[in-house]
This record gives C-alpha cells, structure tokens and sequence, in this order.
C-alpha cells in the first residue's frame, strides 16, 4: 500500500511543516507543488526540508520569483522576496530557478500530473477549484493524460471529478486562505484521495514575522492571513 503526501503552498512556514512532519511519519511518497518560499519567516529550513525529503518538486511564482529576480509583484511581495533571497545561497537560488512548472510522474500504477494555476488564474472570479466551470478546467486541463491532477495555487482545498480526471487541490500548508488557519493537505492511498486538516502553533509563525526588516503595515497584513485563514 504507497502512501503518498501530497502539499503546496509553503510559503517558508516552518511550523506548519513541522506539524505535517510529525503527522505523517514515513509516507512512501512526498509530493510538492511549489511556492515553498515567499511570504514566511524561514525560507532556508523549508527550502532545506523539501530538497531533503520530497520526491517530486514542482516550482511555484514565488519560487521562480526569489530564483530568478525577473518576476514583478506589488510592494508586500517585492519586500519579502529580497529578504527571502537575502537568507538563500546562490544554489537554493538556482534550485529555486530549475523547479519545472509541470511534471507527469506515474506511481503504483497511477498517473499524476503535478501543477499550478497562474497567478492571471487566482485573479479570476472564478479561481477556486470548486467553483471553476467545467468548460474552463477543460481547457486548461485539456490534452493532459493522466488519471489524478494535483493542482497547487489556489490555498483553498477542493476535490472535482471532471471527465476521466480527479483534480486536487490540497490547499496551502504554509498560508490557508479558506477561512481557518488550520494548514491543509492530501494523502493518497489504495486509489482513494483525502484532505486532511492540521493544528499548529500559527502564532509562533506569527511572532517570527514581527522581527522580519518589513514594513509594519507588511508585516501585519500577513499576521492577520495566518490568524484567520485569509480573513483580511
């Protein structure tokens, strides 16, 4: 029986990590879709974690963003990521950089494509999974052969059958944005997919970002999406 963990959307929290660490010991399979810097406290230690310990990595935009210096964001955006390439080397940076954007893996006879919405995606009115009209999966998703789509972006869990796809999101480890501060993820087991829901000590996130070089205003507004799940 391969016991995959399926997560995303780290956003260099630690803590969260941590309580997914000590929730599932020892899967047979650990696969991320990206965004594991950006946002939090401690890029190196999860940056760290994940090349030691996943089996597949996808990159996300906050990824390419810190790797490669060429993505353009608003001011909160622009602040975290100097200081997050401030505390990576020059290979974490490039590693960042060579993340693919996509990536077809095939385990215990299952064919997963592993991906992400585009931040033009999250800006639509319509970017939660649940939500999303099939016509529009259908042609994001079109021409794709496998069997589980593992969707990474939009911080908010989800589950659809569309045609012969199962697509999922597991949510964001690092920063949910559902309304519950609870990090969220998936596991894959005996053909079956289900979310999962952890508790963690946010608040301990949280007072790392108060001694982050931000601005208070920066640093508030992201204390307050880990508070409340994305509740500004």
């Amino acid at each position: 029986m391969t016991r995959i963990v399926i997560f995303g959307d780290l956003h260099a929290n630690w803590e969260a990590l941590l309580a997914l660490q000590q929730a599932e010991r020892g899967p047979d399979v650990v696969l991320c879709l990206g965004d594991i810097v950006g946002y939090g406290p401690d890029p190196k230690l999860c940056l760290d974690a994940v090349r030691a310990n996943a089996t597949h990595t996808i990159g996300g935009w906050h990824d390419q963003a810190v790797g490669t210096s060429r993505v353009r964001g608003d001011d909160l955006l622009e602040a975290t990521w100097a200081h997050t390439r401030s505390l990576l080397s020059a290979d974490d940076r490039d590693y960042l950089a060579s993340l693919p954007t996509e990536l077809n893996v095939e385990i215990a006879g299952v064919r997963f494509h592993l991906t992400r919405f585009s931040p033009d995606d999250l800006e639509a009115e319509t970017h939660m999974l649940i939500t999303m009209p099939q016509a529009r999966l259908r042609e994001r998703f079109g021409g794709i052969e496998a069997d589980v789509i593992l969707l990474g972006g939009p911080h908010v869990p989800a589950m659809r059958q569309v045609d012969n796809w199962l697509i999922v999101s597991p949510g964001s480890l690092g920063q949910p944005r559902y309304g519950v501060p609870d990090p969220t993820f998936a596991v894959w087991q005996n053909d079956r997919v289900q979310i999962h829901h952890l508790h963690y000590h946010s608040q301990n996130t949280a007072r790392k970002l108060s001694l982050l070089p931000l601005d208070p205003e920066h640093v508030l507004r992201l204390q307050s999406i880990l508070q409340t799940g994305g509740l500004e």
